[in-house]
């Protein structure tokens, strides 16, 4: 491994932003301070005028994902490969449970599609869907053996997906007990299927109607039952894509009174409303939570500045046009998701912290140093500190880019946030030292991503905003 100095940049904790240099060698940031001091060098990379940030983590990405008759488009090559162009160093994706098999068949099915593929680390949340006696068996070994974060949903029960209240709590229970921690997929099934029924039976297809057969207190009510098991089980939990200014307000007064309870928002629902519904290509955005209101985007924002939030992800799941219009004459059969994962660092750098929304510091805290420390990859991952993993991101504050499906790098016929102009951009991207991203050009390789061995210290959590 080449000794590699970065030179004249302003580094970016979760504590402050100072000038300093670093030294990269063997993987690892070996010192922090002034280049005169590190002997030599087989490349110095000149930062001056730029931002270095730890590598960015995405705890929320779905890569070869089937769903709903489809499968998504981007592969563990592609869809890393796309994230290194956005600055993400680390990714964790998904290895859901089949009815009548194991948690362990699982991980070891979703390992043999990303091993050797990936281009920078990852790790792997398991999607708990058949909550039996000898499920709950396993939650312990799965845990050592480095997966120790279930996933479930409290929603999605025609494609088998969704696990009722009772194996709810007694996998928040089980996961207490041996260090785990649920992320939960929070939204009420049965008011969902009941007003779909309802518009569809009423010949109201159009994709306005999948956000209104999902309102606000969809979300609400399953995050608020979520927080009441998890409370009862005194067990942390950890809420994907939160979309409304309720579910702000649940975690937050959960937080406010001592509970570890945490959520993430995603990148789509801090620039997008449900107005785009109403476009011509209102179908290619239907994901599940939909996109909110005005009011909530601004609530989303305030959640991220006083903690109430703790992360942003990219909820990434690509699907091509041809699959979008699988439901061009009925909304419920439109496959839900987005491309997203190669936006967040752009996007929240120049829609947060240049208008004042995040300051740089909390950039850093909701991409990479909370996702560390949320899901068991801290100190190695997401932090500027002598000897953790020299995962890292050089960002020009001055770049202009156009976000686009032809600016981009996902594998997508569609980008969300198409036209959207952008100021501040990752020109490096630095993967365990070794450069994978430089002006433009992808120069790492596929299969040199490793996978990532996890354990989260729940107790470390309780003062993590």
């Amino acid at each position: 491994m080449a000794r590699v100095i970065i030179s004249g940049g302003r580094v970016v904790c979760g504590t402050g932003t100072f000038k300093a240099d670093l030294l990269v060698e063997n993987e690892k940031i070996a010192a922090i301070g002034k280049a005169k001091g590190f002997g030599r060098a087989d490349r110095t990379i000149d930062a001056t005028g730029m931002i270095v940030l730890p590598g960015l983590i995405d705890v929320h990405v779905h890569f070869l994902e089937p769903f709903m008759g489809t499968v998504s488009l981007q592969d563990f090559f592609t869809g890393t490969r796309a994230a290194a162009f956005g600055g993400v160093t680390t990714v964790i994706d998904f290895a859901h449970q089949e009815k009548g098999k194991s948690l362990a068949e699982a991980i070891e099915r979703r390992r043999e599609q990303a091993d050797g593929h990936v281009v920078i680390d990852y790790g792997l949340h398991v999607g708990v869907t058949d909550p039996t006696r000898a499920t709950l068996s396993e939650v312990e070994n799965v845990i050592k053996s480095g997966v120790p974060s279930f996933k479930v949903y409290t929603i999605y029960r025609d494609e088998g997906l969704m696990l009722d209240d009772g194996a709810l709590l007694a996998l928040l229970q089980e996961t207490r007990r041996h260090g785990g921690l649920v992320i939960v997929h929070a939204e009420n099934a049965f008011v969902t299927e009941y007003r779909q029924r309802v518009y569809l039976d009423h010949g109201k297809t159009s994709a306005p109607y999948h956000a209104l057969s999902r309102p606000n207190v969809v979300e609400e009510e399953a995050i608020q039952r979520v927080a009441l098991l998890a409370r009862f089980a005194e067990a942390p939990f950890y809420i994907v894509h939160l979309s409304t200014r309720e579910g702000v307000g649940i975690i937050g007064r959960n937080k406010a009174e001592g509970f570890p309870a945490f959520a993430e928002t995603c990148t789509h629902y801090l620039c997008l409303t449900d107005e785009v519904y109403d476009r011509a290509d209102g179908i290619h955005y239907i994901i599940s939570p939909p996109l909110r209101k005005k009011q909530d985007m601004t609530a989303l924002w305030e959640g991220l500045a006083d903690g109430s939030l703790s992360v942003v992800s990219s909820d990434d799941i690509s699907f091509s046009n041809e699959a979008k219009l699988m439901g061009k004459d009925s909304f419920d059969r439109v496959p839900n998701g987005m491309p997203g994962v190669e936006l967040r660092l752009p996007v929240l750098f120049s829609e947060g912290f240049r208008k004042g929304r995040i300051t740089l510091e909390r950039l850093v805290e909701i991409t990479s140093t909370n996702p560390s420390r949320l899901f068991g990859l801290f100190p190695q991952k997401g932090v500027i500190q002598v000897g953790s993993d020299a995962d890292l991101v050089i960002l020009d504050p001055t770049k202009e880019v156009v976000l686009g499906k032809d600016t981009l790098h996902m594998v997508a016929d569609f980008c969300c946030l198409e036209g959207m102009k952008v100021r501040g951009y990752p020109v490096v991207t630095m993967s365990r030292g070794k450069v994978i991203v430089e002006d433009g050009r992808f120069l790492g390789k596929e299969g040199d991503g490793r996978f990532l061995e996890r354990k989260i210290d729940l107790k470390g959590l309780r003062n993590l905003r």
